[in-house]
């Protein structure tokens, strides 16, 4: 048994409005093999997990797995429940699941919700190699195991103040994109986005990041401005560092120049010996070292966003408490055994760890590893209290006196910066500031939350949601609107009808189609961009101000949605396509993916919904958003059902596009009088035009504006390149159309018919994806609607044979009587095209569905070129471009 490959949906799903992972699962030996045959298993993995007690499984009480697995099910089945449990025991927060089966009889789909995307799949792994050992009598340690997991999810999760930041946002419906692998976060969606890394915000300048990395001009910019600080040198050598200290007079500090965390600090020296070995740990850290003057008191970090103290904690060193039996070294490890304590800053607290500081530091007191303290007797293992180095804190907010807090506000703002961790020593921080008895002694840029956030005593403090009220204050947007489209056809000149409206009114465009990314007018990827990777790019730009994203089937299957929800939700339509993939197998479970796109909406949105289509019309029943109807059928009755309870509709009355709110109604304007429709002959693109419509309105546009602005969209090449483009070309005409599947194909050739040609000629293929009653069905819908077919292929033959889609297309046109003699193969599209304009006579309609639309008009216009006797005779309706 072994996993064949994983993949993570990051965004909504078809299985969960969370992101999940998929495992395929390949079971080998082991197929069809159920837990109740293998003697011995049930009892061996409850042993080793005994937790798997408490699944409810289908059952719904604690228990139902166990009794799933005693009466018989699948191994596929028992690795999902063994990695959720594994997950669940290293602490992530996950329960849903799912096992599925697939074609192949060995093969098993396994869903699973994660928090973690590398915690996951290697909860996924240890899964199967703890079912495989126990399968072949294996010893395997759970411990390890569960290490492995926390392991890895620490080294790929967030820290816990940007986890914390994330946690506000999500509370906010603040929308958060993780950029790279580190804890630099996107908050928010195009224009209004606002990026932080860790707590250095979006409004730190960096500048101030500078400064406060070097400490020497930090305390110049301080002292010049009046504010205490420790007096000190920068030395280079242990020479130097002594005659300084010499200089300053006991107790000194030694500290790396650009250290950061704690890390290579000693405080509180007196001796030469002490120094010089403290120079040496400093020295490991940064070439060169600052002396300086120690100052005694209790040590305190005030955390300021904003120009507001929001935090306050005493921070108190890493020490043990005695118990007369156990030595430093013992006490230390059980410090450390505390779940709160991790090997970074992935938990509350982190482990204490035995270094040369510590050592040093034990040495002052007279002590060693091996000392045993005495009852109750506190020992202290480090000078500096950073948290980082083992430490731990205790909240004082409340008790900062006022002047405490002002300086702390004046040191963030002199060195500039926005979030600034001042760290200040005085006696009583709740007295106030006095110069002769405190000083700051450091600020920090990024500083960590954690300490506030967990405080060992006292009260937590919500940092992250003052660094997000920072950015985000009240009435300052972080969203932009987002309009989803998606249904099996049309969805490209629905997405190009809507943002052809928005940019009309001035607006920034971020548009994704099946022809390439926009942003505005310009065109910046091209290739099919309806995926989820597109939606993000898009949502990553810094000028778009609204996006609107073709969202296809294949995206959701394969990665989910690039967006958490959105604003306008547009289905077009469901009819067959893509049978055969990814478990599509009709039209219920074509709906069923489509679905995802209404059900991912916000609170306050609007589905738009085809009223004529019964799979599309059913989501009204499973979105939170407020429907809105549209309909080509006249009288439609669930339209007028549903304008009957106040609803919102878009349909059409008397050749006339009518928008209903209840009994209000707002004229749109005269079918034929919008150009895309192609003077009502084209009813799919009549049916996109409702769509668009009904997406305007509920994005607050006026009837008006909304007949203004599509009136304006064609059929062109400039508005609606490779969709229903017409050519008048030498007395014949030439409709170019990307119709790749039945439905797409039969409204194509209804539209051209209506166009009342001598002769109907067609260039046709489809996708060799589809299944073979798919292609034979295209192949007698065009022995049916055309003349003369032209029958030609794909260049991406997606597994096919050279040869075999035009085949069976050829064999249902035959079967549905077009004879043999009107029925050409041409493999290559170009050829095949270019042979169908030869053939071509005065009066005739050759259409042609492209797989790649940039050759077909190469050969049209090579076509022009080669008959410029008659360009004089014709008039051209589109302009053919490049």
């Amino acid at each position: 048994m072994q996993i064949k490959s994983v993949e993570a949906l990051e965004g909504a799903n078809v299985y969960s409005s969370k992101p999940v992972i998929r495992v395929f699962l390949r079971l080998g030996t082991w197929t069809g093999v159920y837990t109740n045959e293998i003697q011995g298993f049930v009892d061996n993995l409850l042993g080793l997990i005994p937790t798997l007690n408490e699944h409810f499984c289908s059952r719904g009480k604690p228990g139902g797995f166990v009794e799933r697995m005693r009466e018989g099910t699948l191994l596929g089945h028992v690795v999902e429940h063994v990695a959720l449990e594994l997950m669940s025991l290293a602490g992530h927060d996950v329960i849903y699941g799912k096992t599925l089966g697939t074609d192949e009889p060995d093969l098993y789909e396994i869903v699973m919700q994660y928090e973690c995307r590398e915690g996951a799949i290697q909860a996924a792994n240890s899964s199967v190699k703890i079912v495989n050992s126990i399968l072949q009598g294996q010893k395997v340690l759970i411990e390890s195991e569960l290490a492995e997991i926390q392991r890895v999810t620490a080294l790929a999760e967030l820290g816990p103040s940007t986890k914390a930041i994330v946690e506000e946002c999500e509370r906010r419906e603040i929308p958060v994109m993780r950029l790279g692998s580190n804890s630099l976060l996107q908050l928010g969606y195009g224009k209004n986005q606002k990026r932080v890394a860790a707590t250095i915000t979006a409004e730190t300048g960096c500048i101030g990041v500078d400064i406060a990395g070097n400490k020497t001009l930090t305390k110049q910019l301080l002292t010049e401005t009046g504010i205490p600080v420790p007096i000190g040198q920068v030395a280079k050598t242990e020479e130097e560092a002594l005659a300084f200290a010499q200089k300053l007079g006991s107790p000194v500090a030694v500290k790396p120049y650009n250290g950061n965390q704690g890390k290579g600090v000693a405080l509180n020296l007196t001796g030469e010996a002490e120094i010089r070995a403290a120079f040496n740990i400093a020295s490991q850290y940064s070439s060169e070292v600052i002396i300086e003057k120690y100052i005694s008191g209790k040590h305190y970090r005030l955390t300021v966003v904003g120009n507001r103290l929001v935090a306050a904690a005493e921070r108190i060193s890493a020490c043990v408490t005695g118990d007369g039996t156990r030595n430093i070294r013992e006490l230390i490890e059980q410090v450390n055994s505390d779940p709160q304590r991790g090997e970074e800053h992935e938990l509350p607290l982190t482990k204490i760890r035995i270094d040369q500081p510590v050592i040093l530091t034990l040495a002052r007191q007279g002590y060693s590893l091996e000392t045993v303290p005495a009852e109750g007797e506190t020992v202290y293992l480090r000078d500096n209290a950073n948290l980082s180095t083992g430490g731990y804190a205790v909240d004082v907010t409340d008790q900062v006196h006022q002047t405490q807090a002002e300086i702390a506000l004046r040191a963030a703002k002199i060195v500039g910066l926005d979030v600034a961790g001042i760290d200040l020593v005085t006696d009583d921080i709740s007295c106030p500031f006095e110069p002769e008895t405190s000083a700051i002694i450091e600020v920090n840029a990024a500083p960590g939350i954690r300490m506030h956030l967990y405080p060992a005593q006292g009260k937590p403090r919500n940092v992250a949601k003052a660094i997000v009220d920072h950015l985000f204050p009240t009435g300052l947007p972080s969203r932009i609107p987002i309009i989803s489209v998606t249904g099996t056809n049309g969805k490209t000149t629905t997405t190009r009808m809507i943002a052809h409206v928005l940019r009309q009114r001035g607006l920034k465009v971020g548009m994704t189609n099946s022809d390439g990314v926009w942003i505005g007018e310009k065109q910046i990827v091209a290739g099919d961009t309806t995926g989820p990777n597109s939606a993000r790019l898009i949502l990553r730009d810094p000028e778009v101000d609204v996006a609107v994203l073709e969202t296809a089937r294949g995206g959701i299957l394969r990665a989910g949605l690039g967006y958490d929800f959105a604003d306008i939700a547009v289905i077009t339509n469901i009819s067959e396509d893509h049978f055969g993939q990814y478990g599509i197998e009709s039209l219920a479970d074509l709906a069923h993916v489509k679905s995802v796109v209404a059900e991912a909406v916000g609170r306050h949105s609007c589905v738009v919904l085809n009223a004529d289509d019964p799979y599309v019309n059913k989501m009204a029943t499973h979105t939170k958003g407020k429907v809105i109807f549209f309909s080509a059928i006249p009288e439609n009755p669930l339209v007028k059902q549903y304008l009957g309870t106040g609803g919102t509709a878009v349909f059409i009355k008397r050749g006339r596009i009518i928008i209903a709110v209840g009994n209000q109604v707002f004229r749109v304007g005269n079918v034929k009088g919008f150009p895309a429709t192609l003077d009502g002959r084209a009813a799919h693109n009549v049916q996109n035009l409702l769509a668009a419509v009904a997406a305007s309105w509920a994005l607050g546009f006026s009837s008006e504006d909304i007949s203004k602005y599509l009136s304006d969209f064609s059929c062109s090449l400039l508005d609606n390149p490779g969709r229903l483009n017409l050519f008048e070309v030498n007395g014949f005409k030439v409709m170019i159309d990307y119709g790749h599947n039945a439905a797409g194909i039969m409204e194509t050739v209804a539209a051209a018919k209506k166009l009342n040609p001598k002769r109907l000629v067609g260039v046709i293929t489809v996708p060799g994806d589809r299944p073979v009653e798919s292609i034979e069905r295209v192949g007698k819908l065009a022995g049916k609607g055309f003349d003369y077919l032209f029958i030609k292929e794909d260049q991406d033959l997606r597994g096919r044979q050279v040869g075999e889609i035009a085949a069976v297309i050829r064999q249902g046109a035959i079967q549905a009587g077009l004879p043999t003699q009107k029925i050409k193969t041409i493999l290559p599209e170009v050829e095949a095209f270019g042979t169908a304009l030869e053939f071509a006579r005065p009066g005739d309609l050759v259409v042609i569905f492209y797989e790649k639309l940039a050759p077909i008009l190469k050969r049209l216009n090579a076509y022009l070129e080669e008959h410029p006797g008659k360009m004089g005779e014709t008039k051209t309706l589109d302009k053919v471009v490049l």
